[in-house]
């Protein structure tokens, strides 16, 4: 991780706690105005939507960080891919909203996807701007546009609700802060980058359309188990499924997405300068191993003071979704890694890798489907969202035949970090047993965070640790010495 990383991850994770703490606030706010049941039927059009945004955006978003390097020509015809993808697929969208069946999410299915739809004519617009201020070095300019956009959303939806437009308001955060964004997109002129060659529009979408299919792949996989919780157990259990998914993803999710945004232009311009076309072998361990220590140090944080935190957040009638917190956020620190070591492959250009670890999600979100079908277990649902787990297994699988890194030395990270998380859960858990001290969050938060401050003498051997003191973030431990010896400290390896 250079200083360019670092600079980009500071920028990146300033946005994601400005984006966590409105997030968080949206989320107590609609939680109380909106049912469960009725929060259901907008989280499953919204997925539905979800599948025509990977169209609408075509890939262009990942095509823009992962290019060798940013060039007007390629921002221009970048942004005319946006604008046509993007009216098509809402001209789509509206068309499917009006034919669908009327009887589906309570009748309400057909003007909830027409509401959502509009995002569809900002979105592509929206990510090629955000792609293009980081890829071009501008990290500080998209973080502000992005938590402008997210504010104006947001504040938009909730007029709209407390106005009595229920659920209706909720549909209305999206295309606002779309809209937003997209205007924004003029911060980064054309004529400020190198001019580059022209870059024909069919080539764009040609090298972007894999992206995009393999994007689509993913969401299909990541809903499914919404899907199937709406229809096996209707749409209050899908509420109460989506609300836990999106409280334990959204500490996480930040976490990858800062990561990804920062690293991703990076590693790709070390692959272009490096003569054998490989990215460092260093660069994709540092990469993994702060994935690894976010996603999993993070489940144990979340899942150990998440449940009674939410309950508090979301207020009452929402213990369903508490109690599916904890197997959702363990889900969560796999997507994390999985999707981590995707963005890796993705950089490398080894779609077969990629393939591969996709597949075998496909396979293991299916066989927890059909256990909790067989079962009718709703608990048996949220453990489909460990399938990424499987998929990272098969990438250090391939990873280590490929001779990509020290595999050996990662998988020692990755249980180093996971015992740490595992210690947090535990805390929080037992903290949480005593009745006498109530439901109240308190307790699990100040008992992970006890657990936390004892793992501070123990740095030294924490991968994550040893990774933030090469950097220079952490200072260095001071060696031992012996009594009597000279004062003088050697030089660290």
């Amino acid at each position: 991780m250079s200083r360019t990383v670092l600079r980009g991850l500071g920028w990146s994770y300033a946005g994601s706690v400005l984006s966590l703490l409105l997030l968080l606030g949206y989320t107590a706010c609609t939680a109380r105005l909106v049912s469960p049941a009725a929060f259901g039927q907008y989280a499953l059009a919204t997925t539905v939507i979800t599948l025509f945004g990977y169209f609408s955006n075509a890939g262009l978003t990942t095509c823009l960080l992962r290019a060798d390097a940013l060039t007007g020509a390629l921002l221009r015809t970048a942004r005319l891919a946006a604008v046509l993808t993007g009216t098509a697929c809402w001209a789509l969208a509206e068309g499917v909203a009006a034919l669908i069946d009327s009887d589906w999410l309570g009748g309400q299915a057909g003007p909830l996807l027409q509401l959502l739809a509009l995002q569809l004519l900002f979105q592509p617009s929206a990510a090629v701007a955000l792609a293009g201020l980081r890829r071009a070095g501008r990290p500080r300019a998209a973080t502000l546009l992005e938590s402008a956009g997210q504010l104006a959303g947001c504040a938009a939806g909730l007029a709209l609700l407390f106005a009595g437009w229920n659920p209706w308001g909720l549909t209305v955060a999206s295309p606002v802060s779309g809209l937003i964004l997209s205007l924004g997109g003029v911060l980064l002129p054309t004529r400020s980058l190198p001019h580059g060659p022209a870059v024909p529009l069919r080539d764009l979408l040609g090298q972007s359309g894999w992206f995009a299919g393999f994007g689509l792949v993913e969401s299909l996989t990541n809903n499914a188990p919404l899907w199937c919780a709406g229809t096996l157990f209707g749409p209050t259990a899908a509420g109460h499924l989506s609300r836990a998914a999106m409280c334990s993803g959204i500490p996480l999710t930040a976490l990858a997405t800062g990561l990804h945004r920062a690293s991703a232009p990076v590693l790709a311009e070390a692959r272009a300068g490096n003569p054998a076309r490989r990215v460092p072998e260093r660069a994709v361990f540092d990469l993994v191993c702060a994935a690894s220590a976010a996603g999993l140090i993070g489940f144990g944080a979340v899942a150990g003071a998440g449940p009674g935190a939410l309950r508090l957040l979301l207020g009452p009638g929402w213990d369903t979704a508490a109690g599916l917190l904890p197997l959702l956020a363990l889900g969560a620190a796999c997507s994390l890694l999985c999707s981590t070591a995707i963005s890796v492959d993705e950089v490398r250009r080894d779609p077969r890798s990629c393939a591969a670890a996709q597949l075998t999600v496909i396979a293991g979100t299916v066989g927890a489907l059909l256990l909790a079908a067989g079962t009718h277990s709703v608990p048996l649902l949220a453990l489909a969202a460990t399938a990424p787990g499987l998929g990272h297994a098969v990438q250090l699988w391939r990873w280590r035949t490929q001779g990509v890194l020290d595999v050996r030395r990662l998988v020692r990270a990755h249980l180093v970090h996971l015992a740490l998380g595992a210690g947090l859960f535990l805390a929080g858990t037992a903290a949480s047993a005593p009745a006498a001290f109530g439901p109240g969050p308190w307790l699990p938060a100040l008992a992970v965070l006890v657990t936390a401050a004892t793992y501070w003498p123990l740095r030294r051997f924490i991968p994550a640790a040893q990774l933030l003191q090469r950097r220079g973030l952490l200072p260095r431990p001071r060696p031992a010495q012996r009594r009597g010896a000279s004062a003088t400290l050697t030089s660290p390896r």
